[in-house]
């Protein structure tokens, strides 16, 4: 694990499609689940350059916005190092859970973006003074 990757958190806004329409109760089932611990084979993506390992990983938290019954706008504060897109549609089964086990159908991402944390911001205005 490189250093730091533990105590380290990085926030994410991800558009994520379901194949089944989503209700209120999804939203909120997702908006409730607080430090869910997952386990992560190395992605297939990357494997040809990175070793098979298996890497415990905690989603801190997840919060829902609506957009159509087959769309929503997830935001997910997750442990450094966190592979989100295989979180999302599992992988082939190597990451789990999965938003789709958590869901009980198929999701995929649609667009993914890193979140600009208020850490960055500060030190970013901090360094233009000098």
């Amino acid at each position: 694990m490189k250093e730091g990757e533990e105590e380290k958190t990085k926030s994410y806004s991800a558009l994520i499609w379901t194949a089944k329409s989503i209700d209120k109760s999804d939203i909120e089932f997702i908006n409730d689940i607080k430090e869910l611990k997952i386990n992560q084979k190395t992605p297939l993506r990357v494997l040809h350059r990175r070793p098979l390992a298996v890497r415990p990983r905690v989603i801190h938290t997840m919060r829902v916005e609506f957009a159509d019954e087959h769309h929503f706008r997830l935001y997910l504060k997750t442990q450094a190092g966190t592979y989100i897109k295989e979180f999302i549609h599992g992988d082939f089964g190597r990451t789990k859970p999965n938003l789709s086990i958590l869901m009980n159908t198929v999701t995929d991402i649609l667009e993914l973006d890193v979140e600009v944390s208020k850490l960055l911001n500060k030190l970013q205005k901090d360094c233009a003074v000098f």
